[in-house]
């Protein structure tokens, strides 16, 4: 379960991602695009970044700043994102909305530079884009609201 796309020697094609992640995958990818599209001009591009681990995903830019990576799954997508340190009042309101499960994978992160990280979030459920849109706010400092 959960397994990645990491053939990096053959390009998956629209409808074979579609197939791969499911329905359920497909409309939060959607929904996390119209999201960010109020906000920024957003690009994805379909990368096979980092090695063999990761696999297949679309790197996701706003602005032609680099947002985060979204990882194929089979029956999920993965965001993962780098954020800093939670310093501000506004990060700090913004981690106190996020829910257990969100707050879980800030603690269990993978660190990097001066005490931020890597988040990497799991999709399966819809109410989970909630938090990505949190994580993504204290990224970016801009409000992103996925509900």
């Amino acid at each position: 379960m959960y397994e990645r796309m990491l053939n990096k020697k053959i390009i998956p094609t629209e409808d074979e991602i579609k197939k791969y992640i499911g329905k359920d995958s497909v409309a939060h990818i959607e929904q996390i695009r119209k999201a960010l599209e109020g906000v920024f001009e957003i690009t994805m591009e379909l990368k096979f970044p980092f090695g063999n681990k990761y696999g297949w995903g679309y790197k996701v830019s706003g602005n032609s700043k680099h947002l985060f990576y979204l990882f194929f799954e089979k029956g999920a997508v993965t965001v993962m994102l780098q954020i800093s340190k939670i310093r501000t009042e506004r990060e700090i309101e913004n981690y106190n909305r996020l829910s257990e499960e969100g707050k879980k994978y800030w603690e269990t992160r993978y660190p990097c530079g001066d005490n931020g990280g890597w988040v990497h979030y799991r999709i399966t459920k819809q109410k989970q884009l909630k938090d990505i849109g949190i994580f993504l706010s204290i990224r970016t400092n801009k409000e992103i609201d996925f509900a």
